[in-house]
Parts: structure tokens; sequence; C-alpha cells
């Protein structure tokens, strides 16, 4: 199969994936202060389907912890081969109906940053120990990430500006932009809430502002257009992209997530009471975001059952994934700060077994569809 950046949603799915089981550790086992280490539930005394759920989840999240580094090694070493070759990344960037998936990359370099300071650090003490530390170096790869986010933005805008654009062709694909503004936006969060150095912490903010709300008006007014073109459509998107339709749900989790974070940096930085803000920017979008999931699942049912059970690869399916990733992360959150519920718990549960299940099955047609070109 002939590269193309588009790849890189394997590897952020399996991120993804990797992610679901350290945050239901996160918020549903006593640790220390930060974030939950091994050592932490090795040796708790728990009833026997307990132990079963922590070791399945600890297993999960190792072995697609291994699975986004290999992946990511991989796609790396092809982009960079395939950044050499001028010719074909002018071509890719001047495609204005899919040169979106430039964004690919950034999104699944921004969960890299994630799986190391959180799944990884789970199992490396001395990771988790130096984290501080390599808030710097964070930092400067984030920056990159950041720098490339907008450069690559005003250039797909200004193809798209000054090149003809079939705008009844377009999907929810052409949300992926918006979708890395979120992820680079909940990285630097993450930096500006957690960072001991005062100074790396407000230019962390300050960033992290200016893509979050750039972000947001790209989503807005995206899909705005989107409901307008569906409207005039009378049908679904084709099944190649059908999928896409649930890339809403991790993009209202990443925006979500940040503004919370955002808000904790508020609160250590200028004394800022920001809880109430805080429980609307959760709550709100786990609820929006859960409507949204359901109402999806309906509405594409006859995808899943006459399509999906076919033996056919397309990038867009890695949005199923994405998708339950997305609701899973949500309801961690409002689990570990508002609503102690086991039904919470159990649906978090049942989010991460299923996309464990659905990545590999995508992945297997992934391998298949690689071979076969």
């Amino acid at each position: 199969m002939k590269f193309s950046p588009i790849r890189f949603q394997g590897s952020l799915a399996s991120a993804g994936v990797a992610l679901m089981p350290f945050l239901y550790l996160q918020f549903s086992y006593p640790h220390g202060k930060g974030f939950i280490h091994l050592s932490d539930v090795v040796l708790v005394d728990i009833p026997l389907l307990d132990s079963f759920i922590l070791w399945s989840l600890i297993g999960i999240m190792l072995v697609f912890t291994l699975l986004h580094l290999g992946l990511t090694l991989v796609f790396v070493k092809d982009l960079i081969i395939w950044l050499l070759n001028k010719e074909q990344v002018k071509s890719f960037l001047n495609a204005e109906m899919t040169n979106i998936g430039i964004f690919s990359p950034i999104l699944s370099l921004s969960m890299t940053m994630n799986i190391i300071l959180a799944p990884l650090s789970f199992f490396s003490p001395s990771l988790a120990s130096m984290q501080q530390a390599m808030m710097p170096y964070a930092f400067l790869f984030w920056a990159l990430l950041w720098s490339a986010l907008l450069l690559l933005e005003a250039k797909v805008v200004k193809v798209w500006l000054t090149r003809p654009m079939e705008i009844d062709k377009l999907n929810f694909t052409w949300l992926l932009d918006s979708f890395a503004f979120g992820m680079v936006a909940l990285v630097g969060s993450g930096i500006a809430s957690t960072a001991q150095n005062q100074s790396l912490s407000n230019i962390s903010a300050f960033m992290t502002w200016m893509v979050f709300f750039m972000g947001l008006l790209l989503l807005a007014i995206k899909v705005m257009v989107l409901i307008l073109n569906q409207l005039k459509a009378h049908t679904l998107p084709e099944k190649t992209f059908l999928p896409a339709t649930l890339s809403i749900v991790p993009i209202i989790c990443l925006y979500g997530v940040s503004s919370f974070k955002l808000n904790t940096y508020l609160t250590h930085t200028f004394n800022y009471n920001m809880e109430m803000f805080s429980y609307l920017a959760i709550i709100s979008s786990y609820v929006i975001a859960t409507g949204y999931f359901l109402f999806c699942i309906y509405l594409i049912k006859d995808y899943f059952l006459r399509e999906f059970i076919k033996h056919e690869f397309y990038p867009s399916q890695w949005g199923i994934v994405c998708a339950l990733v997305g609701f899973e992360v949500l309801g961690a959150y409002v689990f570990g700060f508002y609503y102690k519920s086991n039904i919470l718990l159990g649906a978090n549960y049942i989010a991460t077994l299923l996309a464990v299940v659905i990545y590999g099955i995508i992945f297997i047609r992934y391998l298949r569809a690689s071979k076969a070109k």
C-alpha cells in the first residue's frame, strides 16, 4: 500500500486504546499524588472479579502502548522518506479534497506524548520520577507540533480558497484539522496545568489558548457547512466515509478535557475559583458526546449490520475506535471528579473492551490491505 500521512490514524487509535485503561485506573484506584503507577495496584487485595478487570486493563494498556510505539517508529520512518519526495508532498497538499490527511501525523505524535507521560510512566517508575525534568523537552517537541499545525493549516486553507472545491462532496473527514487543533490543545493544557516551572506553564497556556479557540472556530464553521450539505444531499455519505461521522465524539472530548485542564491552570496560577466552569466543561462534553454517539449509532446502524461485517478496510473506520476512546475518557473524568457510579464505571470498561475488539478487526484488515497492494 502506497504511503499516505493518513496511515497515522492507525497509530493514533492504538494510543487512544492504551489511554483508556490508564484513565480507568487513574480515577478508580487509590494512589499517591499525580499519576497512578503499577506499584499502586499490584499488591491491592481485591475480589476475584475486580482482579480480573484490573489485570485485563493492565494487559490492554501494555499491548497497545507497545503497538503504538512500534507503529509510530514505522510510520515516522515512512513519513521522512515521503517528505523527501517534494513533488509528491506538493501534489498531496494541493489536492483540495484529500490534503486534510496531512494532519494525521500531528494527531498521532501528539498522542505519543500522552503515551509517554501516562501509560508508559505507569510501567516505568524511573520515567515517572523524571516527568518534571522532561517538561522542557516535552514543551519543545510540542512547540514543534504546534508550529507545524499552524503552518499546515495556513497551507491547506490557502488551497481551499484558491482552488475550486466540490463542496457537496465534503464529509466528516474534513474535520481532521479541528481534531488536530484539539489534540495539540490537550497536550498544551496538560503541560500548562502540571509544569512546576511557572514560565513554562504560562507560555504553554498562552499557546494553548490560541489553538483552542482557532480549533473551535474551525469546528463551528465546518460543522455548519457539513450539516447544510447533508440537508441538501438527502442521503448519507458513502460507506467509505460513513464511520467518520463519529469523529465528532473524540473532538468534543479533546476540547472538553482541554478546557478542564486550562481551568486547572487558571486556578493554580491566579487562584480563580473555576470549579463551576470545570464541572460544566466535563459534564456538558460528556452529555453532548454521548447523545451524539448514540444518535450516530442509530443513524448508521445499517452500515454496522451490512457493511462493517465485510472484510474491507478504509481509514475512516479508525473513527469508530476513536469515538469509543472519546466516550470512555470523558466517562473516566465524570467518574473521577463528579459522579462515583458503578454503572458509569461498567460502561467505561465495556467501551474499552469494544475498542480493543474493533481495533483488532480493523488492524487485521489494514494488514491484509497493505499486503494486497
